[in-house]
Formats: C-alpha cells, structure tokens, sequence
C-alpha cells in the first residue's frame, strides 16, 4: 500500500475515488459542500431523499456525479460535527478503507483528514489514518493454503492537508505511520 500527501482543491482531483465526510443530521463537511456546489446540488439533493443520515461508519459510494472528474465520491457519516473524537476518526478511517478495498477503488484520495478532530492537529490525524489503514488491511494468511486475493485491492492513498505549509508535516505523519 502507497500513501502520499498533498494539499489541492477537491474538484480538480482525478482520482478513482473521492472520500469526504457528511456529519449529523445530514449535514456536509466543508469539502462535501465544495463538491456539492460543483455539482450543482447533487449530494445534498441525495441527502434530502434520505439516502444517508451522517451516523459514524454509513457510507454511500457515488458513481458518475455530474460536473466532477473523479469516478467516484464516498460519503462517510462521521456522527455529530462538534462530537468527532479520536475513537469515532479511526472508526471512520476503518470503514473508508474497508469500503474502498470492497468496491474496488484501486486508489482514493481522502479528505477526512481535513475534518475538526477534538485536540488534534493535521500529523496526528494523517498518522492515525495510515497507522489504521495498515492495520485494517493486514490479514495474516502464511498458514493457510488458499489464500484469497481481493479482486482489485486499494492500492493507493493520498492524502489532502489543508494548507502546502501542513505538507511537510503529513509526509512526516506518513513515514511515522508506516513505522509503527
């Protein structure tokens, strides 16, 4: 698994799979409304249905959205905006990349990293989401004898920082990540 860092506009990003968080009650992130605006009101039209309510780990996985130039967007419910924790940010991660490994994104660039997290700063939610993606991914099958491949697994992880001035600190974050 390849992780990176960078630091752009979601709405210019070509990428299999976008990843960006919508809150309770179906409230989106920052990111989520920028994509939401580029797509003249796609998301929050499917919000409005119903169609996801922001509760920690749901997750809607969007294909062809008007306007943008990734394949995919996944929404993620990542609970009540003010009450994101570290607990609930690793939930979210998990499931994201569980997700992403299921439905075959070969890649993703995420935005979650971008979310408030109650006393924490852009390296420690970078390095937290590296340190879990390894950790939900690992499987050990040395002993075992048919050894199941996934069909097309996630091969490849960036992500987004606020500011080019975080950049140093998230490939920092990625490299302690990869140690632990």
């Amino acid at each position: 698994m390849e992780f990176s860092v960078k630091s752009g506009s979601p709405e210019k990003q070509r990428s299999a799979c976008i990843v960006v968080g919508v809150f309770e009650p179906r409230r989106l992130s920052p990111i989520a409304e920028q994509l939401d605006k580029i797509s003249d009101g796609y998301i929050s039209a499917l919000l409005r249905r119903g169609e996801l309510e922001g509760k920690v780990g749901q997750t809607l996985l969007l294909h062809h959205v008007p306007n943008i130039l990734s394949e995919r967007i996944l929404l993620i419910g990542c609970g009540k905006e003010r009450e994101l924790d570290e607990r609930q940010y690793k939930q979210v991660i998990q499931k994201t990349i569980n997700t992403l490994n299921d439905t075959g994104s070969m890649e993703a660039v995420c935005f979650l990293t971008e979310l408030h997290v109650k006393g924490r700063n852009t390296y420690w939610k970078v390095r937290q989401a590296v340190e879990t993606a390894k950790e939900t991914l690992y499987t050990f099958d040395q002993l075992k004898s048919n050894k199941v491949e996934p069909r097309r697994p996630l091969r490849k992880m960036v992500f987004n920082v606020p500011t080019r001035r975080e950049l140093t600190s998230g490939e920092r974050a990625i490299q302690h990540g990869l140690a632990v």
